[in-house]
């Protein structure tokens, strides 16, 4: 499937889980949807962690210069000060909906789950079909990274009494950027 289609599914499966998906044409653009996600949820305190597309696009200059405090460092201490978290994922899966995120770091992890908004970067080109096709991506690898996770949506939970419970476990909202590959 043609990579417009997959990103047509991807994001339909995002939207029906509660989560927003963006598409941007060039980094400028995803700059531009981290911002206006940043301004629409009031954020003052972002933890990011850096990663090959977040450095490239020069996030973290970008949002101090914004007037945003960007943690980066010691965010075992610090990630309860932040309400949004930034990461790149590694793959997205059209047919879930899901993204699948390569973090052995323990940071990496916090700013995707404990923040009340998780804003994910993916690279269009990284969106997959299905399940099948990212489980071979992840066993071509050779070694597997010390974690591999996969997140679909908000966090959710109806464990207690079976009432659907948001943001029990996780963010409450996820903001996905799909950026084509390209340009500034």
């Amino acid at each position: 499937m043609e990579e417009k289609g997959l990103y047509d599914r991807f994001a339909a499966k995002i939207a029906s889980v509660n989560g927003e998906c963006y598409r941007a044409a060039n980094q400028k653009e995803m700059l531009a949807l981290i911002t206006e996600a940043l301004q629409k949820r009031k954020a003052a305190k972002v933890a990011m962690f850096p990663s090959p597309l977040i450095e490239e696009a020069g996030i973290q200059t970008a949002l101090t210069k914004g007037g945003y405090e960007v943690i980066i460092e010691d965010l075992r201490q610090k990630i309860p000060q932040a309400t949004v978290g930034i990461t790149e994922a590694r793959w997205g899966i059209a047919e879930l909906g899901t993204l699948v995120q390569y973090a052995p770091e323990v940071d990496n992890r916090l700013c995707s789950t404990f923040v009340d908004t998780h804003i994910a970067l993916l690279k269009c080109p990284a969106i997959l079909p299905g399940l099948d096709e990212a489980l071979a991506e992840i066993a071509s690898g050779g070694t597997l990274p010390g974690y591999v996770g996969f997140i679909t949506g908000p966090s959710r939970s109806s464990d207690i009494e079976r009432v659907l419970t948001v943001g029990v476990h996780g963010p409450k909202e996820l903001v996905v950027i799909v950026v084509d590959e390209g340009g500034r």
